[in-house]
């Protein structure tokens, strides 16, 4: 038995393996991954499918629902980040990306790709791919902030509402 075994339920080694898939895997796949029976990681999937953490595809393999997935991700940027830090992040992310265009003389993230086909050394060629990556995730991240921004005081006024809870400020 190693270390992960030990430390862990078999429901948290399904949960945890279930709910990080990058595409959809069969209840046997992750059973394999978790090391546990099937019908035990069958069971927790179910469960999962059932608290609308993960989906069941039309040939029965599971997958993170996605629309959970971005809710919870919008949920946390407004939970742990007040409405300026927010801003200040959109800010930051648009100055490095106004940086890239500048540096490599392009005008959006596709030109830039295109550039991968110039006469290019091969140091060249890897930082060019290492800034369209972060070009990426900084676009997704300003889309899950602008995202955020958009419910913010929705969301802060339902958390607001419970007794106890920490107070999220809805100005500015």
């Amino acid at each position: 038995m190693d270390e992960w075994t030990e430390v862990t339920t078999a429901r948290e080694r399904v949960e945890t393996i279930a709910t990080t898939l990058s595409q959809p895997r069969t209840a046997n796949w992750v059973a394999e991954q978790a090391e546990v029976k099937w019908d035990t990681a069958k069971k927790y999937l179910d469960e999962l499918v059932d608290g609308g953490e993960l989906l069941v595809t039309d040939s029965g393999a599971y997958v993170p629902d996605p629309t959970r997935a971005y809710f919870d991700q919008l949920r946390e940027l407004i939970l742990t980040n007040d409405r300026e830090s927010l801003r200040g992040e959109l800010e930051a992310i648009a100055e490095r990306i106004e940086g890239w265009k500048e540096e490599y003389s392009v005008e959006s993230r596709s030109q830039l790709e295109q550039t991968l086909a110039e006469d290019l050394g091969p140091a060249e060629i890897r930082d060019r791919r290492r800034v369209l990556r972060r070009w990426e995730t900084s676009v997704r991240t300003r889309d899950r902030i602008t995202g955020a921004l958009a419910i913010y005081d929705d969301v802060a006024a339902l958390a607001n509402d419970v007794p106890g809870s920490k107070t999220i400020g809805t100005t500015g």
